[in-house]
């Protein structure tokens, strides 16, 4: 998220939080996969399996930006698996970061878990980011909004096929140390009721990852 005191729209927003989402699902795509059976492997297929949990996540990004209905419907409009799109080398390299050289050898199983783990470290970071913008922006108070953030972190993890208590506190710090320094600094454009949004929500976040460990 970056800090701007100008307007953003509602569709904006809702981009900037389905954009690291739909590389969660293909990184997840990947890794249930796996590098025996990646080649030819169908979005279609791991989003119709896990549609229930999709449609819960999607629900909490309702919530989190008040999102309307049509907002919401880019996310299917746009997402690759109603065009029957398979998953593909390009993507995996673009979602992990390019931690691997193209073209990556994603049949070698060192390679693959490589991608699927840098990558969702970098989408599940990007996508509490956008959560937070979302929120900070259109909807419930942190008292609200940061306990539906860190479930949809988590939601998000299973869909990369992680479990692990960890996910949650591990993210927030990645996040912090990632996005807030530049918003926060004395020199950054951000107006005062920014920063003091974002620090109350990394507060709020702290406390929150406290008592999961």
């Amino acid at each position: 998220m970056e800090g701007q005191d100008a307007q953003v729209s509602e569709t904006g927003l809702g981009y900037d939080v389905f954009a690291p989402l739909w590389g969660i699902l293909e990184l997840g795509a990947a890794a249930e996969a796996g590098p025996s059976a990646l080649r030819g492997a169908a979005l279609a297929g791991f989003v119709a399996a896990h549609r229930e949990d999709v449609d819960r996540l999607l629900a909490m990004i309702r919530d989190l930006g008040d999102f309307s209905p049509e907002t919401m419907a880019v996310f299917e409009r746009q997402g690759g698996w109603t065009d029957g799109r398979a998953v593909t080398a390009e993507y995996l390299t673009m979602y992990s970061g390019c931690i691997e050289a193209y073209p990556p050898r994603t049949d070698d199983p060192a390679v693959l878990r490589r991608i699927v783990r840098t990558g969702g470290d970098l989408q599940l970071t990007g996508f509490l980011d956008a959560l937070v913008g979302a929120a900070t922006a259109r909807g419930p108070a942190p008292g609200t909004a940061v306990p539906l953030v860190a479930d949809a972190v988590r939601m998000a993890g299973s869909l990369l096929g992680v479990h692990d208590e960890r996910l949650v506190p591990d993210t927030f710090r990645m996040w912090r140390v990632k996005y807030l320094p530049d918003v926060l600094r004395p020199d950054s454009p951000s107006g005062e009721a920014v920063k003091a949004d974002l620090r109350r929500y990394a507060r709020a976040l702290e406390g929150l990852v406290e008592d999961i460990q």
